[in-house]
C-alpha cells in the first residue's frame, strides 16, 4: 500500500466520490456515538458544565474538517487537555473560571499557530516515549481521583494535587450519596457488559442512556447532581476578553497547554500515519490545531487536541476522508437539538463512571512492563515524569521535567560513538563476522564498523575509541554504512588517526560509501589522504563493498611480499 498524502478541504470535495459517502456517514456516526457521552466527561474534568464538552466536539470538527489534511483524525477534548485546562487554571474562582477557560483557549491558539509557522514540529519530538508514558498515567491518576467525588455523590473544595483531594475524600467518606454510586456503578456494569459482548453497539452512549432513563422513570433528578438545563446560547459567538488583567500570567498557562495539545497531536500523528500509511507535515497539523483552538475561543469552546480514541474509531470505521468529521459534529449538533430535554437529566455520577473507565484504560501496563524491562535511562524517566505528574501542582511541570530529562538521554547517547571491531572469514555467510581486538591476527586487516552520529558530542568519544583499537593487523578499513551524520570536528579525529596509521607504514581504506559521504570526505581532504583506489562504495548487499576492500588489500599485501 503506498503512502498518500493529506488533501486539504478543496481537494477533498473536488475529488469526493458517491461511494465514499456511506463509510464517511457509518464512521461519522461511530465517532458521534463515542464523542456525545466521552466529551461531557472530559468537560468535568476541566471544571466545566458537561454541556461545554458538546459545544466544543462540534466547533473543534467543524473547524478540522475545514483546516486539517488528515483522512482520519478527529479532534475535540481529550482527557490530557482537560486535565492541563484544570490543573492551570485551578486558583480561579468559579465566576470567572469560563472567562478564563476562553482566554486560556484563545491563547493556546495562537501559540500553536505560531509553532507550526515556525516549524517548531521538531522540537515536540524530544519528548521521548518514556514521558509520553509517564505523563499519560499519571494524568489517568489525577483524572481517576478527581471524579471519586463526583462518583460518589460528595462535594469537596478545589484541589490542588492528588494527595490533598484524596485526603478530602476520606474526611467525606461517611457523606456518600448511595443513590448516585448506585447509578454510576450501573453505568460502568453497562459499559464493561457491552465491551464484553458480541454485538458492535456503542457502550458508552447505552451506559449512559440506561442511568439516565432511570432518573427519569424514578424522579430522581432532586436526588443527585444532573448536568440541568442546557444553556443553549453557548453556540452564540463570544469574544474572548482580552482587556483581562489576568492575561501575562494565564500566557505562560496556555503556553504549557498547548505543549501538551502539540505532543498528544504529535502521538496521534504519527501513530495514525504508521497505521493508514498517510503522509502528514506535522508543522501544518500544528497551524490546523492552533486554528481550531482560535475558533473555540469564540464560540465558549476550551481547548483541544487530535484525539487518540475518536481518531482510531474513526480509522477502523472505514472513513474516506475528512468528511466523516463533519457528519460527525452534525450528528451531536441534531443531538442537543432533539434531546434537548433527555440531556438534562443525565447523571454526573455517571459521566464520572465513564471517566474512571477512560482513565482506567489510559494505563498501559504493558507498555509499563516494557519500560521497566527497557534501559535504566527510560526507566528512570518514566518514573520521574509519573511521579512529578501526580505531584505537581500543574501537568506541565511534568512536561518540562520529561522534555529536561530526555534531552539528557538524547546527549548521553549522542555524546557515545559506536566502534566496533569486524574480521573477514571465508567460512561465514556474509565473509565478515564480529569480533574482539585480541583476535585479531598480525596479518590480517582490522575493520572498524562506524555506526550512528559522529558529531562534536561524541567526538571526545571518537577520539578515545580510534586510540584504542586494535594494533594488530597490517591495516585498517573503515566501514562508514551506517553512520548518518559526521561533522568536521569527528572528521579531524578521522584525520589524525588516518596519519598515525599511515606513519607506521599501514594502509587505511574505506568501505559502504555512498555519494553524499563521498562529497563530504572530498571537501574535507580525507579521499585525497587515502586515496581515490581505496574508496569502496556501497552495493545493495550489505557488507558487499567491505569484502571487496579486504580482498583488494590481500592483493596489495600479496604483491608486497612477492616484491620483497
Amino acid at each position: 500500500m503506498n503512502n498518500k498524502n493529506g488533501k486539504n478541504i478543496i481537494e477533498t470535495i473536488k475529488n469526493y466520490k458517491n461511494n465514499y459517502f456511506k463509510s464517511d456517514v457509518y464512521s461519522g456516526l461511530s465517532v458521534a456515538t463515542l464523542c456525545i457521552p466521552q466529551n461531557m466527561a472530559y468537560a468535568l474534568i476541566a471544571g466545566l458544565n458537561p454541556i461545554y464538552g458538546l459545544y466544543t466536539s462540534i466547533i473543534s470538527q467543524i473547524i478540522s474538517t475545514i483546516t486539517g489534511k488528515s483522512s482520519y483524525i478527529i479532534v475535540g477534548p481529550t482527557n490530557l487537555m482537560a486535565m492541563a485546562i484544570a490543573s492551570n487554571l485551578n486558583y480561579v474562582q468559579d465566576d470567572k473560571y469560563l472567562e478564563m477557560v476562553i482566554l486560556l483557549t484563545f491563547l493556546v491558539g495562537i501559540f500553536q499557530i505560531l509553532a507550526g509557522i515556525f516549524k517548531l514540529g521538531k522540537l515536540v519530538r524530544y519528548v521521548s516515549h518514556p514521558v509520553i508514558v509517564g505523563l499519560t498515567s499519571g494524568a489517568a491518576i489525577i483524572i481517576g481521583i478527581g471524579q471519586v467525588k463526583n462518583f460518589l455523590g460528595v462535594s469537596i473544595g478545589r484541589t490542588y494535587n492528588v494527595f490533598i483531594e484524596i485526603y478530602q475524600l476520606m474526611l467525606k467518606a461517611g457523606s456518600i450519596n448511595y443513590l448516585a454510586l448506585l447509578l454510576g456503578l450501573i453505568t460502568i456494569i453497562t459499559i464493561l457488559f457491552i465491551k464484553r459482548s458480541q454485538y458492535e453497539i456503542p457502550a458508552y452512549l447505552l451506559g449512559i442512556l440506561l442511568a439516565t432513563l432511570i432518573v427519569i422513570i424514578f424522579n430522581l433528578e432532586n436526588s443527585i447532581n444532573t448536568v440541568g438545563k442546557l444553556n443553549l446560547s453557548g453556540f452564540a459567538l463570544n469574544i474572548p476578553d482580552l482587556g483581562s488583567e489576568s492575561i501575562i500570567d494565564i500566557s505562560t498557562k496556555a503556553l504549557a497547554v498547548a505543549i501538551v495539545g502539540l505532543i498528544q497531536t504529535l502521538a496521534v500523528v504519527k501513530s495514525i500515519s504508521n497505521r493508514a500509511k498517510e503522509d502528514l507535515n506535522i508543522n501544518k497539523e500544528f497551524v490546523s490545531q492552533g486554528i481550531m483552538n482560535f475558533g473555540l475561543s469564540f464560540f465558549n469552546g476550551f481547548a483541544s487536541s487530535a484525539s487518540f480514541t475518536n481518531t482510531f474509531a474513526n480509522y477502523q470505521g472505514g472513513a474516506e476522508t475528512r468528511i466523516s468529521e463533519l457528519i460527525s459534529a452534525l450528528s451531536i449538533l441534531i443531538f442537543i437539538f432533539f434531546f434537548n430535554f433527555f440531556i438534562r437529566y443525565i447523571p454526573i455520577a455517571s459521566l464520572a463512571g465513564l471517566v474512571l473507565l477512560v482513565a482506567y484504560n489510559m494505563i498501559e501496563m504493558s507498555e509499563i512492563r516494557e519500560l521497566a524491562k527497557a534501559t535504566k535511562a527510560d526507566t528512570l524517566i518514566f518514573s520521574l515524569t509519573l511521579l512529578a505528574t501526580i505531584s505537581s501542582p500543574r501537568i506541565e511541570y511534568a512536561v518540562y521535567l520529561g522534555v529536561v530529562l530526555s534531552l539528557f538521554s538524547v546527549l548521553k547517547d549522542s555524546s557515545e560513538a559506536s566502534v566496533s571491531h569486524l574480521k573477514y572469514d571465508e567460512d561465514s555467510h556474509s565473509n565478515i563476522v564480529q569480533t574482539v581486538p585480541k583476535e585479531i591476527q598480525d596479518d590480517e586487516y582490522v575493520i572498524l564498523d562506524l555506526v550512528g552520529d559522529f558529531t562534536f558530542s561524541s567526538a571526545e568519544s571518537f577520539k578515545y575509541k580510534l586510540d584504542h583499537v586494535s594494533d594488530a593487523g597490517c591495516g585498517y578499513i573503515l566501514r562508514l554504512r551506517n553512520i548518518d551524520n559526521i561533522d568536521i570536528t569527528s572528521i579531524n579525529e578521522l584525520k589524525k588517526f588516518i596519519k598515525r596509521i599511515q606513519n607506521e607504514d599501514k594502509e587505511v581504506l574505506m568501505s559502504g560509501i555512498n555519494q553524499k559521504k563521498y562529497t563530504i570526505l572530498k571537501d574535507l581532504k580525507i579521499i585525497d589522504l587515502i586515496g581515490e583506489e581505496n574508496i569502496f562504495y556501497e552495493k545493495d548487499k550489505v557488507l558487499s563493498s567491505t569484502v571487496d576492500a579486504v580482498k583488494q588489500a590481500e592483493n596489495y599485501e600479496e604483491k608486497q611480499s612477492q616484491d620483497k
